[in-house]
């Protein structure tokens, strides 16, 4: 299942069942989750993995098809179901895949708002 020639993000070492290197940001973090990371853990079912988590079948679907983001909470339950470095590997992708979606907002902010001196700038002007 996994697509987009991701195979080098791949687990496959079962005793560690780690991810070490972040995936570019070409792919949402719920599609990688549902392409890359649940089948090498051997999920393939939404209704399973979605009774498994206590979560809405719906609402997971969304996420796993880059419809909705991925969670703090849901990375959480799913470091509980698998590990808890697949929490913080999903909160990070999460957090890096806003910050690329909003460059231009951030980027258009720098160019109409004038920026204070830093303190040591302000103190070199006294």
């Amino acid at each position: 299942m996994a697509k987009r020639g991701d195979s080098k993000y791949k687990i496959t070492d079962p005793t560690e069942m780690l991810v070490k290197q972040q995936p570019e940001l070409t792919i949402h973090p719920g599609v990688f989750l549902r392409e890359t990371l649940l089948p090498s853990w051997g999920l393939k079912n939404l209704s399973d993995l979605a009774r498994r988590l206590g979560v809405n079948r719906a609402n997971l679907h969304n996420v796993l098809h880059g419809e909705a983001d991925v969670s703090r909470d849901l990375a959480y339950k799913l470091g509980a179901l698998l590990r808890d470095e697949v929490a913080d590997f999903l909160i990070a992708y999460q957090m890096k895949w806003d910050m690329a979606k909003e460059a231009e907002k951030r980027a258009g902010y720098r160019k109409t708002i004038e920026r204070v001196p830093t303190p040591a700038e302000a103190e070199d002007a006294r």
